[in-house]
């Protein structure tokens, strides 16, 4: 066989490479010319005949999205705390639950793409007898704990409040708990009600029915 018929099928072979895998073919090309070539023809022709082994995974671990609360401890509030605007929800809630019992509650106008005043949603949750269902500051300590991949799995990139823990600081003004991710953690901050929340702030809240081993703290 000529050297023209053998270039022909390796010609046509290349057109179809992957133009980032070139590099590697013309390494492979020179290793085979060098010295060593023999060597190295060894090798390659033993890798094609037994092909590409798939790299073996650990399975990973399964997340614990089991939270436990201890509602007899009260959470720990800023010192320019001037009052907590509903001190007999603190130690309500499940003691235990999974964070697939937990809803990103939105209000309709959120739902629609746009804000709705802090001061204006608090009354509305208020009103509708949500704030009972909502999460507290005790919950918010809880799930930090968790860690970041947690967070990640069931918030995302939102600003969850837990608008059970609504507190009025020193000046008057009234200022709810949230968490977010911030610099690859978990972070605990506070939102003042005269700011606008929109659909990227939603309120952690309990579902009507929690499903599995819940109790309550009266």
């Amino acid at each position: 066989m000529s050297k023209n018929d053998m270039l022909a099928p390796i010609v046509r072979a290349l057109v179809g490479v992957p133009q980032e895998r070139l590099g590697v073919l013309l390494d492979t090309v020179n290793k085979v010319g060098s010295t060593d070539g023999e060597l190295w023809r060894s090798r390659f022709a033993e890798v094609l005949r037994e092909g590409v082994k798939g790299a073996t995974l650990a399975p990973e671990a399964p997340l614990d999205t089991l939270i436990h609360v201890d509602r007899s401890i009260r959470p720990v509030y800023p010192d320019w705390v001037k009052l907590v605007m509903h001190p007999e929800l603190e130690s309500t809630g499940p003691v235990e639950y999974d964070l697939g019992a937990v809803d990103l509650w939105l209000h309709d106008v959120q739902k629609n793409g746009q804000r709705i005043e802090g001061h204006k949603l608090y009354e509305y949750l208020k009103e509708k007898k949500i704030l009972e269902r909502c999460l507290s500051l005790r919950d918010g300590e809880e799930i930090q704990k968790q860690g970041i991949e947690i967070f990640r799995k069931y918030f995302g990139d939102k600003a969850v409040s837990l608008w059970k823990s609504v507190v009025q600081y020193r000046n008057g003004d009234l200022n709810v708990p949230y968490l977010v991710e911030y610099g690859g953690q978990i972070v605990l901050s506070w939102g003042w009600l005269g700011n606008n929340w929109h659909g990227n702030n939603p309120a952690l809240r309990f579902a009507s029915s929690p499903q599995g081993s819940v109790s309550q703290v009266s």
